[in-house]
């Protein structure tokens, strides 16, 4: 049996499929458009207790106040426990992942990866050498963490650690801050 003619509309389908292929195929730009990690973070002083004190809407805390994050570092390994209390004061969530520095000696990059399956790279954009505050985000710069050791910093503090954020390129105007707005 002999193949059907090709039509123009088949040639125009059979073009296009190509070129999606051929898309799909090369190799993709690089998505990172986050600034690159400012300074190495001391690994040591990033174990403990850190709170989030502003971050660019995401879905994943929608409705959430007074976040936090436990991270327990032993050598390349990360382990992280996420706390969330809802808006409406309701039962918290708590999110447990664990993961690696992806540049030892840095110290900077990190993947974490939640429920076993899905998989999230942070970069620690810039931080205080004293470990006070950090400035957290993901490498294609759709995130920003405003953390801190002190659940209430200083005005100043944040008034700055902020003012760093929108030099690093971040739209701060759509910042939501946990509490009361600064």
């Amino acid at each position: 049996m002999r193949p059907a003619p090709a039509t123009p509309a088949r040639r125009s389908w059979s073009a296009w499929l190509l070129a999606a292929a051929l898309l799909a195929a090369a190799p993709a730009p690089a998505a990172a458009s986050a600034p690159e990690p400012a300074r190495r973070v001391d690994a040591s002083n990033y174990s403990g207790r850190w709170y989030e004190i502003a971050r660019l809407p995401n879905r994943f805390q929608r409705n959430c106040a007074e976040p936090s994050v436990d991270y327990t570092l032993e050598g390349e390994k990360v382990r992280a426990v996420q706390r969330c209390k809802p808006v409406d004061g309701k039962n918290g969530r708590t999110f447990r992942s664990s993961g690696r520095i992806l540049d030892p000696g840095a110290n900077a990059k990190v993947r974490l990866t939640f429920a076993g399956f899905w998989s999230q790279d942070y970069w620690i954009l810039d931080n205080d050498p004293a470990a006070r505050w950090a400035l957290v985000g993901d490498p294609r710069g759709r995130f920003i963490w405003v953390m801190f050791r002190d659940p209430a910093p200083p005005e100043a503090a944040v008034t700055a650690a902020v003012a760093r954020a929108r030099a690093l390129g971040y739209d701060v105007q759509r910042f939501e801050y946990a509490g009361a707005k600064r």
